[in-house]
C-alpha cells in the first residue's frame, strides 16, 4: 500500500479528523477572510459520501452506497422545488451551496449515528459471549 492510499483510508474511516486537519490548514495557509469551516465542511461532505457506506459495510456487511446517493439526489430535488416555489427564479450557486451544506449536516449526523450504533452493538455482542 502506498502512503496516499493509507491516508485516504484513514480519512474515509475518520472524516471528522479530515475536517479538523483541513480546517487548521485552511486557517493557517489562506490569508483571505473566508469561511474556513464552511470550505472544510464542503470538502468533508464528499468524504462522508464514502465514509457512511464503508462504516455500514464494516459493521453489518451491507452495501448502502447507492442508497446514500439516491437519498442525496432526492434531497437536492426537494430543495430545488422549494427554492423554485419561493423565488420563481433559481440561482444555481446559492442553491447548490444550501443543498451541499444540508447534506453535510445530514451525512454527519448519519455517520455519527451509524458509528455509535455499530460500536454499541459490537460491545453488546462481545459482552454477551
Amino acid at each position: 500500500m502506498t502512503i496516499l492510499s493509507i491516508f485516504l483510508n484513514i480519512f474515509v474511516l475518520c472524516p471528522f479528523l479530515f475536517l479538523g486537519i483541513l480546517y487548521v490548514m485552511l486557517k493557517k495557509f489562506t490569508k483571505k477572510t473566508v469561511n474556513h469551516f464552511g470550505r472544510a465542511a464542503d470538502i468533508t461532505t464528499l468524504i462522508l459520501f464514502f465514509s457512511i457506506p464503508a462504516t455500514v459495510k464494516f459493521f453489518w456487511s451491507f452495501d448502502i452506497g447507492f442508497m446514500v446517493l439516491i437519498i442525496a439526489i432526492i434531497i437536492a430535488m426537494v430543495f430545488t422545488i422549494i427554492e423554485w416555489r419561493i423565488t420563481k427564479e433559481i440561482e444555481i450557486i446559492p442553491l447548490f451551496r444550501k443543498i451541499w451544506r444540508f447534506l453535510f449536516l445530514a451525512l454527519s449526523s448519519t455517520y455519527i449515528t451509524v458509528l455509535l450504533v455499530g460500536i454499541v452493538q459490537k460491545i453488546i455482542i462481545h459482552i454477551a459471549m
